[in-house]
C-alpha cells in the first residue's frame, strides 16, 4: 500500500466549516423552524446533535468522509484496518469530536502532533489522511 499522509490541521478546519455550512445550518434552521430555540432549548440542542450525529455517522461508515473532508479530499480511516469505520467506532468517535470541539484543545491537537490526530481520532482510534 502507498505511504498515506495525514491530514494537517487547517485542511480539518476547513472541511469543519465546509461542514458546518453543508449540514449544520440547514439542521439548525430545521430543528428552529419545527421545535424552536425559545420553547425548549434543550430539546431542540439534543435534537440537532442527534440528527447531526446520524448523518456524520452515516457518511463515515458508508464513505469515510463527510461533504467537507470530500472537498477537501480527505478520508477517515480505522488506525489498525485502513479501512473505513464500523458504525460502532464512527459514532465513538463523533461523541468523541464533541468533547473534542467542547474542550478546544482537543481540536488544536493536529496543529502541534506529529502524527497529525485530534483527541477524537486518539480515542476512537481513527485517522484522517489526504486522498
Amino acid at each position: 500500500m502507498p505511504s498515506v499522509k495525514a491530514a494537517g490541521f487547517w485542511a480539518r478546519f476547513t472541511a469543519a466549516l465546509v461542514d458546518i455550512f453543508m449540514m449544520l445550518v440547514p439542521i439548525v434552521f430545521a430543528v428552529n423552524l419545527t421545535i424552536g430555540y425559545e420553547k425548549a432549548p434543550l430539546i431542540a440542542w439534543t435534537a440537532q446533535t442527534a440528527i447531526l450525529g446520524l448523518i456524520v455517522v452515516a457518511f463515515w461508515a458508508r464513505k469515510g468522509y463527510t461533504p467537507g473532508k470530500k472537498y477537501m479530499r480527505l478520508i477517515v480511516l480505522d488506525s489498525k484496518t485502513n479501512k473505513t469505520m464500523r458504525v460502532s467506532q464512527a459514532c465513538l468517535r463523533f461523541i468523541c469530536e464533541c468533547v473534542s470541539f467542547a474542550t478546544i484543545i482537543g481540536v488544536l491537537l493536529p496543529a502541534f502532533r506529529k502524527d497529525k490526530k485530534a483527541l477524537h481520532d486518539l480515542l476512537s482510534r481513527s485517522r484522517v489522511v489526504r486522498l
